[in-house]
């Protein structure tokens, strides 16, 4: 077929093409710089994380490593002052003021008759840190016997003991202080800007606590501490001393403070303002409700990654121009032969096969140009012949429908001649006839119309080939049409003795189809059925509604079945189960390659469903019609059909 379109359009939709789209040098650069930033921008996530979570975790070491060294040395320093504690407790001038102590004489700083000498001994536990704090003499019961400092009467707010606490000592922090004998450590308060914590030392005589020496110490500047703070994670952390319940924040130098906000739970997030994010670490004071926390916010541990991380996207930037500016100059030298065999392909593609391309350039695009010409070569040729095999396929096929024609008009006219002669000597025009003579004209009329059938088969399948098969649908009510077919089946049913059933599944079935057509169709599968069931069988016809848009009509048979392999070959023309000699069934194969044609033609489709040696069940789905009473039963032409079906459904039996 030539081709109609208009070159110089073509030409200048292509010209338009090229200007709109990115040269091959651009493409590649584009593409690798692509491929180096999504490189570069991985790597750079990737060290991210590394360093981060490397400083992250190094400094978590630290921190751990230092709370626990803290709250060790902390505890070896407690160890040590126990001695100093546990040698004033034994002291005889402690002994006799707990024994003479009068809790009738007047409430002074100092009762008892004894009391005179034990300012003196209490004295030897202040250090110079210690000015105006108290150091406490108390007695089993809870009343104090002595002290060294400023009074608490006035200026400290008493906790007073509440009922069933078991320290006797009206201090703060001092509610779970235990009789025994070891130094212990209270909890820590607040009093105006400071942090106060008491040291107590039971006084045990004889196995049973006689009284107690409380120290009230202050949390304040230790250079040792900050010292050792500094060696072991540097100048960023921030220690912290809280109670067990986390109560009473104070830093490492005195200040009191807040507790961190928590900002998640699993796992466990903390964060200051406006620090944000903090890095933590605790450990416990052995035997103590001291905890020893350190802090150093998050953004100072990765500021130093994120430093290395800014050089590095530095370097790579520069690396990324480079590489594209060598991408630019490598796809410049590669892209022109390469927009050449483009341009030739294009030509190809619209049918100029005699396009060549130089060849040129580097080795590999050389090699590429030669097998394009040889390709583009011998594609031209490979054209011409397919093109010269099409003519001479249509060509074929012409002949063959002018043939079959032909040869229909050549064959009909002396087969009807055969069966006027036969029918003509039948009625004994021509002289007497034997018997034997009327079974041989009966055989030759029949072979006549056999033959008739097979050619009116073969020049419908010719016209349904060329598209010469007209349809003129209507709405088609499927009970009367079926039951009106059983007069044209049933001598050929009962020559073998066979039982034709009827199934409909609802009475106002309507399809949408054309009317001749439907009928040859169900006619050819019902002879099928009879022909392929053994004698004695039954044929079911049923009729069901498939979906509200269609409608089927089954027609099911109990003869050999069909192989799985072979259920679409048998709608292929000229296509027969068995072709021996010996199955005795007639026919050229023709029967359902027509039948599945015209219910295609007519918007449906013919299938089949078979098992070997079970039957095979063939399908016709056609759309489904409009049922509208009276108009319909004019509309069919099947009124004795239709009264037959009504005596159907009344007494459940086939009319005869």
């Amino acid at each position: 077929m030539p081709d109609l379109r208009d070159d110089d359009d073509d030409d200048g939709s292509v010209t338009a093409m090229r200007r709109s789209r990115l040269s091959m040098a651009q493409v590649l650069s584009l593409v690798t710089l692509t491929v180096v930033i999504i490189v570069l921008g991985t790597a750079m996530g990737v060290v991210w994380y590394t360093l981060t979570h490397s400083a992250v975790a190094m400094v978590e070491d630290h921190l751990n490593r230092a709370v626990t060294q803290l709250a060790a040395t902390t505890a070896a320093g407690l160890r040590d002052a126990q001695a100093r504690y546990a040698q004033i407790a034994r002291d005889p001038a402690v002994g006799r003021a707990l024994a003479n102590f009068n809790p009738a004489a007047p409430a002074t700083g100092n009762r008892g008759q004894a009391a005179g000498d034990v300012p003196a001994v209490l004295s030897r536990l202040q250090a110079p840190s210690d000015s105006g704090l108290r150091i406490e003499l108390w007695n089993a019961s809870g009343q104090r016997v002595a002290v060294v400092g400023e009074d608490p009467s006035d200026s400290i707010e008493l906790a007073l003991a509440d009922e069933g606490r078991a320290s006797p000592l009206r201090r703060p922090g001092l509610d779970s202080i235990r009789p025994i004998d070891s130094l212990q450590v209270g909890a820590l308060y607040r009093r105006n800007e400071h942090v106060y914590f008491w040291l107590v030392m039971p006084i045990v005589r004889e196995g049973k606590p006689v009284g107690y020496l409380a120290h009230e110490r202050r949390i304040a500047v230790n250079p040792q501490t900050e010292e050792t703070i500094r060696e072991l994670s540097g100048d960023s952390a921030v220690g912290y001393y809280h109670n067990v319940d986390g109560s009473t924040w104070t830093t490492f130098g005195g200040v009191a403070a807040e507790p961190p906000t928590k900002v998640d739970e699993s796992p466990a997030t903390f964060e200051r303002e406006p620090l944000g994010e903090l890095i933590r670490a605790e450990a416990r004071v052995p035997g103590t409700q001291l905890v020893l926390t350190m802090e150093v916010p998050r953004r100072h541990v990765v500021s130093g990654a994120l430093g290395t991380v800014r050089r590095l996207a530095l370097f790579s930037i520069l690396l990324a121009i480079v590489a594209a500016a060598i991408a630019w100059w490598a796809g410049q030298r590669i892209a022109r032969p390469l927009i050449r065999l483009n341009d030739a392909t294009e030509s190809v593609a619209r049918g100029d096969y005699a396009t060549r391309v130089d060849v040129a350039g580097p080795e590999e695009i050389a090699r590429l140009a030669t097998t394009f010409n040889t390709m583009a070569e011998q594609v031209g040729q490979s054209r011409a012949t397919s093109r010269a095999a099409q003519e001479a396929a249509e060509t074929a096929n012409r002949a063959k429908s002018d043939f079959l024609a032909a040869m229909s008009h050549e064959l009909r006219t002396p087969l009807n001649a055969i069966g006027g002669y036969a029918e003509l000597m039948e009625m004994g025009l021509r002289g007497p006839i034997t018997e034997d003579q009327k079974k041989d004209l009966a055989r030759i009329r029949n072979s006549q119309q056999h033959l008739l059938g097979l050619i009116g088969r073969v020049l419908d399948l010719n016209r349904i080939e060329r598209g010469e098969v007209a349809y003129e649908h209507s709405h088609i009510a499927v009970d009367p049409l079926l039951l009106g077919l059983e007069d044209l089946v049933l001598p050929q049913a009962s020559a073998k003795q066979q039982t034709l059933e009827y199934k409909p599944d609802e009475p106002n079935l309507v399809v949408i189809a054309d009317r001749e057509k439907l009928r040859q169709i169900v006619i050819n599968l019902l002879s099928n059925a009879i022909r392929y069931s053994p004698t004695g069988s039954s044929i079911t016809i049923a009729a069901r509604r498939r979906n509200p848009s269609l409608v089927q009509i089954e027609v099911a048979d109990s003869g050999p079945g069909i192989p799985p392999e072979r259920q679409q070959q048998i709608f292929e023309p000229f296509v027969q189960l068995d072709r021996s000699f010996k199955s005795g069934i007639e026919g050229v194969g023709l029967g359902l390659a027509i039948s599945r044609d015209l219910a295609r033609g007519m918007g449906g489709d013919l299938t089949v469903d078979s098992r070997p040696g079970h039957g095979a069940t063939f399908t016709l789905t056609l759309p489904a019609g409009i049922h509208d009473g009276n108009t319909q039963m004019s509309r069919t032409a099947e009124t004795s059909a239709v009264s037959a079906a009504t005596k159907l459904k009344k007494d459940g039996k086939r009319p005869s």
